[in-house]
């Protein structure tokens, strides 16, 4: 937790008192919440697929999704932070090159003796590549829906919206590879005396980044929330006209 203080009164404060089960809430928490924001993203894509690839059963398939996907979600970081249950939260002195005083809240007799390190490198693994591959097949899907119709008929706003979706979903990507650079830098370099070992303090905000600077990149660049009125189907660039023209084309 390297957004605490680690000097002074928090320090003081961290020396009187044992090992116990609320700080190791405060940890819990924490990898909770980092897990979710990992995990979250990988709906935008899906989502939006959907609707591309079964315009005329989307709204079916997509509620299923958020009835069933989203409570899956939730409940799947306990999956990786199960071992802090019977775990004890500590104040812990940092190794090396930080100074004496410099102390975070970690964790000691979790189960199994597991940790989190291996756990958070092969979330980040697994759901940059789901995303994706989910994001190659929205795009496929896409530019198969837009060759079918005619230059005139392909309007502004689906052209805005498709560079909307590329915009987010390399910023996705990007801070997939950050936070996983960040860990690699913990997991091979903390406890050493090289400069890569300050890289732990960056790792959080980068999480927060994840979750905050991809939504707003998708809030800025989408026209949808650049007009005043829209339709909701305007998020997903796959308006009622947009499916009609593409529908009719088929035929």
């Amino acid at each position: 937790m390297t957004r605490l203080p680690s000097t002074g009164i928090f320090t003081a404060w961290c020396a009187t008192i044992a090992p116990n089960h609320w700080l190791k809430l405060i940890l819990f928490f924490a990898l909770y919440f980092n897990y979710l924001a990992m995990s979250f993203p990988f709906l935008m894509p899906v989502v939006r697929f959907v609707i591309v690839a079964f315009p005329k059963s989307h709204v079916r398939i997509n509620t299923n999704i958020v009835r069933y996907g989203v409570p899956l979600t939730i409940v799947f970081p306990i999956c990786f932070t199960f071992y802090l249950i019977p775990a004890l939260g500590v104040c812990k002195q940092r190794a090396a090159p930080y100074p004496f005083g410099a102390i975070w809240i970690y964790y000691i007799n979790s189960a199994f003796g597991l940790r989190n390190s291996f756990f958070h490198l092969y979330n980040l693994i697994f759901w940059m590549t789901v995303s994706v591959i989910a994001n190659l097949l929205l795009f496929y899907q896409v530019r198969r829906a837009r060759s079918k119709l005619i230059r005139a008929q392909t309007s502004g706003a689906s052209k805005k919206a498709h560079t909307s979706i590329t915009i987010t979903t390399l910023a996705m990507i990007a801070f997939y590879v950050t936070n996983g650079s960040f860990l690699l830098m913990y997991i091979f370099y903390y406890g050493t005396t090289s400069y890569f070992s300050y890289a732990e303090i960056m790792r959080p905000f980068g999480n927060d980044l994840q979750t905050c600077v991809v939504t707003w990149v998708f809030y800025l660049t989408h026209p949808a929330f650049q007009q005043r009125t829209t339709s909701s189907d305007l998020i997903f660039s796959t308006s009622s006209s947009f499916r009609r023209r593409a529908e009719n084309s088929v035929f």
